[in-house]
């Protein structure tokens, strides 16, 4: 069936749409304009055909600066447990479905945005809603803007921090010499901290044991783990949804809600999840803060659903990695591990360093970020834990994106992670 319109509101001298007969049928015109005879085909697509329409969705939706609520309302957790249960069921019934994990990586952008007022009324009446649950009216609020323009950065974060109850991370953020201004130095920094390097060559031998299946006790549990105002992915995710949405404990919302993200992290750990998403489902939000050396330290905070799924993932093989370490590291497993390293570097220094009998030598990357060999990284994965190889496969062994903030002017500019990309491949601005 051919589809075409005439338009209703035409200007024409006469009131009336002409045609030119000798250019044929009124069929082949909307308002007086040809129909397009030939349909154009991307011969090059980045990625397969109904692909990219979704994936660009994606890094559109993902690149905007739109923030999500600390926490959800008492009033509308069930309501988002609910449309969250949807989301995930659909994911399970169809784990080959981009279309359902878009939905599902897109919801709390989509639900959960933070709504400022955008014009006097609203402002007014969010002002009586708040004074009618005892809350403050709006001179206050109107102080309060002006007082946090002329505020410190720093000031103004450990105040937020403070009355969100997060008391350690108001103290870090005082010690902290704050973020670094986004500028072309910034920039540059950031990539040579992440240098290019080649794919990763993948094991081609068989696992030799099944995926690893979890259950919901497992589940619950690491996502209570999570310490108190733990921050969002681009995604918007926060572990704090998860636990207001899980917090009913006997209700059937809660129950079937804990069974369906159960189902959900075991499909992420048997690689369920479609490859063209890794670089999504990988990224994090990079903050260049400053060193006190006025060098620039990386930090980049991972979403929810990845770092939920690893916790899961390392709370089974987790004690088995640290039997196998041993004692030849102080990183993983070992609580406070670089403390002890550092007092008995400087208890040896007191006892024998005075007689100049002895020394010690320290050696001290001058970059940690993406040095580890990736093909070496996932065969000894593939190795050692096979159980969650495909997980590990599924972040490692696919590129991901790093989104780093324009401060002050509230623009975002994306990084792509330079692990797998080569240098043909990586954006020219």
């Amino acid at each position: 069936m051919v589809m075409h319109a005439l338009s209703r509101g035409c200007k024409h001298d006469n009131e009336v749409v002409l045609f030119v007969i000798n250019s044929g049928d009124v069929e082949d015109f909307i308002v007086g304009i040809r129909k397009p005879c030939q349909v154009v085909v991307d011969t090059n697509p980045r990625h397969p055909a109904g692909l990219a329409g979704k994936v660009n969705l994606l890094e559109h939706v993902f690149s905007l600066p739109i923030q999500t609520v600390k926490s959800i309302p008492p009033s509308c957790r069930l309501l988002f447990a609910q449309v969250l249960t949807g989301a995930l069921c659909k994911v399970v019934a169809s784990p080959e479905s981009v279309d359902n994990w878009v939905q599902l990586l897109l919801l709390p952008r989509c639900t959960l945005r933070v709504v400022r007022p955008s014009s006097r009324q609203e402002r007014k009446s969010g002002n009586r809603k708040s004074s009618a649950r005892g809350g403050d009216g709006a001179p206050k609020g109107e102080c309060r803007r002006e007082e946090d323009k002329e505020r410190d950065p720093n000031i103004k974060q450990c105040l937020r921090k403070v009355r969100d109850g997060h008391f350690t991370a108001a103290v870090k953020v005082l010690c902290s010499s704050g973020v670094a201004p986004l500028g072309d130095s910034t920039l540059k920094a950031l990539i040579d901290k992440h240098p290019v390097v080649p794919p990763p060559s993948l094991p081609s031998n068989p696992l030799a044991q099944p995926t690893l299946v979890v259950d919901g006790e497992c589940v619950l549990k690491c996502i209570r783990s999570f310490p108190k105002g733990t921050s969002c992915d681009r995604d918007g995710m926060r572990a704090q949804h998860l636990l207001d949405a899980v917090g009913g404990e006997g209700s059937t919302t809660s129950s079937g809600l804990l069974a369906s993200i159960t189902e959900v992290v075991n499909l992420w750990l048997g690689g369920s999840c479609p490859k063209v998403l890794a670089e999504f489902v990988a990224s994090a939000p990079l903050t260049p803060l400053l060193k006190p050396d006025k060098g620039i330290r990386p930090i980049a905070v991972g979403g929810i659903w990845r770092r939920l799924v690893s916790k899961v993932a390392m709370k089974k093989v987790g004690k088995e990695m640290t039997q196998y370490l041993g004692d030849h590291q102080f990183g993983v497993g070992v609580p406070n591990g670089a403390e002890a390293v550092l007092h008995s570097a400087n208890r040896f220094l007191n006892s024998f360093h005075a007689d100049g009998s002895l020394a010690l030598l320290t050696v001290d990357f001058s970059n940690a970020f993406n040095m580890v060999d990736r093909t070496t990284f996932l065969q000894e994965v593939h190795q050692r834990c096979p159980s969650i190889y495909r997980w590990v496969q599924f972040l490692y062994a696919q590129p991901a994106r790093l989104y780093v903030e324009c401060l002050p002017v509230s623009r975002f500019l994306v990084v792509r992670f330079l692990v797998i990309r080569e240098v043909k491949d990586l954006p020219n601005s």
